[in-house]
């Protein structure tokens, strides 16, 4: 949908684009993997909302190439150009690049390397289970490797996941028994537990939304945890102004079916507390691509893929 200020969102990140790479988290940072993959998908429904814009194609598409690049031999997309980086953000480059068709073979490895790894069982009795509130032998997916899986990590890798067409694998579905696991009482997710030596936690708008867009990609979106959380985001993002929270809280809504006329205005609102702060880049991104409602990442999955085709480098990726 173009309005003013996605007009000038989707003008404020063609500028902080770095040449030849993607975005960094601020204009004067190093390129990093999720405000290039979050930017990059905002852009890309800008520019289907514009008509067309050949300038925000070229760029999102070298983007795209230069998350390629960064594509290690394992399938795992770092967060950042350091070789000890965590692999978190495979998923956000699989959605961008399932978002322009392209770099099959990059998407076919990445998933590999979501399939393959998982965040930390832990067969704890249920009286130690109740400290920590709940249940910790499901695995999902972590931040880093070896250790314990949590919310938004576990959410992006089922998005990702099943619009590669891997919604039937049992990685996806144990998954979704983890994010319904870790719902709170009252309705929406905090980032990680429901509760800590029985006392509930507070639920987050971020994670509530993120789960929820997870559950409606493995096509749960029926699930007893959905309409509390509807209603928690429905009652909290009308006063929320962090563009994070109000990105992944509109776009759980919208794909809950249940996105508000005013979400749009939620949304402008957000645009206004983060337009021109050099750390908003992520923000930016995000906020449009909930402004078109996510269609792109909740598309008919595609059938899934062979695993054995070597990923495919573009000419302009680099390391």
């Amino acid at each position: 949908m173009k309005t003013p200020w996605s007009e000038r969102a989707g003008r404020e990140l063609l500028a902080r684009r770095i040449p030849g790479s993607g975005w960094g988290y601020r204009p004067d940072r190093s390129p990093s993997t999720e405000p290039t993959a979050l930017a990059g998908l905002g852009l890309a429904t800008w520019e289907r909302s514009t008509g067309g814009n050949p300038e925000a194609t070229t760029v999102v598409r070298s983007a795209a190439s230069w998350l390629a690049g960064l594509q290690r031999p394992d399938g795992s997309v770092p967060s950042a150009t350091v070789p000890t980086a965590p692999g978190w953000t495979t998923a956000h480059a699989v959605l961008l690049w399932n978002s322009i068709d392209d770099l099959a073979a990059n998407r076919r490895h990445a998933c590999g390397w979501l399939l393959r790894t998982e965040g930390v069982r832990e067969p704890l009795p249920p009286a130690e289970r109740r400290v920590i509130g709940h249940d910790p032998t499901l695995a999902g997916w972590p931040w880093v490797a070896g250790t314990h899986p949590w919310i938004e990590p576990t959410a992006m890798a089922l998005v990702a996941l099943c619009a590669e067409g891997y919604r039937e694998h049992h990685r996806v579905a144990e998954g979704v028994r983890l994010i319904r696991d870790r719902a709170m009482p009252g309705g929406g997710w905090n980032y990680g537990n429901p509760e800590v030596f029985g006392r509930t936690l507070r639920p987050q708008p971020g994670p509530t939304g993120a789960a929820l867009l997870a559950l409606a990609a493995a096509g749960a979106s029926d699930d007893r945890v959905v309409p509390p959380a509807c209603d928690y985001l429905l009652r909290t993002l009308p006063s929320t102004r962090s563009a994070l929270s109000v990105g992944w809280g509109v776009l759980g809504l919208a794909a809950s079916g249940v996105r508000p006329a005013e979400a749009s205005e939620w949304l402008a609102t957000a645009h206004e507390s983060c337009a021109g702060r050099p750390d908003s880049t992520a923000e930016l991104g995000l906020l449009l691509l909930a402004e078109s409602g996510g269609g792109r990442l909740l598309r008919e999955p595609r059938l899934p893929v062979k695993q054995d085709d070597p990923p495919r480098r573009t000419e302009d990726s680099t390391r």
